[in-house]
């Protein structure tokens, strides 16, 4: 069974229609890669299955439960989780003290603070730094292990390269692998190609709203994602 299954989601800014009709599964311990260039929709598509940007029609399933009517914040409950484009983590605030503000919407689960450390350690020894001056790998490791202490089944991560270097994106997928080698399901907004490629359990591609691609990596191209991400092609259905 899917941990997260979203079926025929539509959603509008004002009288656009940003996303026309997406559909995606992902099973436990799997990896998919959301991509496409930017405007096609990819972040609404996000933000309207964890509940923050009202859907027009579609249905949200989490673990076998219809949460298409639940708030945000109920979904959050029940075990998604979004990690937005930005972070958007509180500058002021200390390292322990944003984790913390992710256990608000708790579960029952193992995560601790001192389990996120466990899990990224070099946020430990920052503790009581201050959020905002961290460097941007740093602050994207607190946004994860926020959302982890909210004990989730599943994670939406948007832009997780976005504006990190090349040793902080290495860091962010290591332990992107190690969750999903717990059996959580991932759904990943990302920009890098190649990293999609090398990462991927599965791929979706979007268009102006639409899925345009939907392959495994073994089925696909780097060529062919980038068509896709053009709407130039239409992919491989699983």
């Amino acid at each position: 069974m899917s941990t997260l299954e979203a079926t025929d989601i539509r959603a509008s800014h004002g009288q656009l229609c940003a996303v026309h009709g997406a559909s995606l599964s992902v099973r436990p311990g799997k990896m998919m890669f959301l991509l496409g260039a930017n405007g096609a929709g990819k972040t609404t598509l996000l933000r309207s299955i964890a509940g923050d940007h009202e859907m027009d029609a579609g249905t949200v399933v989490l673990s076998g439960v219809d949460v298409t009517g639940m708030a945000a914040h109920h979904r959050a409950r029940a075990g998604l989780a979004l990690v937005p484009e930005g972070r958007r983590l509180f500058p002021r605030m200390t390292v322990r003290e944003n984790l913390q503000l992710g256990a608000s919407t708790s579960r029952e689960g193992p995560w601790t603070v001192e389990a996120i450390y466990d899990t990224f350690p070099h946020l430990a020894k920052l503790d009581k730094s201050a959020a905002g001056k961290l460097s941007g790998g740093e602050q994207q490791a607190v946004a994860i292990g926020r959302a982890l202490m909210g004990d989730p089944v599943a994670i939406m991560l948007d832009e997780v390269s976005l504006g990190l270097s090349p040793a902080a994106v290495d860091s962010a997928y290591d332990a992107l692998n190690r969750l999903r080698d717990m059996g959580m399901a991932l759904l990943i907004v990302e920009q890098d190609l190649n990293r999609a490629l090398a990462s991927a359990d599965n791929l979706l591609v979007m268009c102006e709203g639409r899925i345009t691609l939907q392959a495994r990596p073994d089925e696909t191209s780097l060529d062919a994602l980038a068509a896709a991400s053009f709407g130039h092609a239409q992919g491989v259905q699983t």
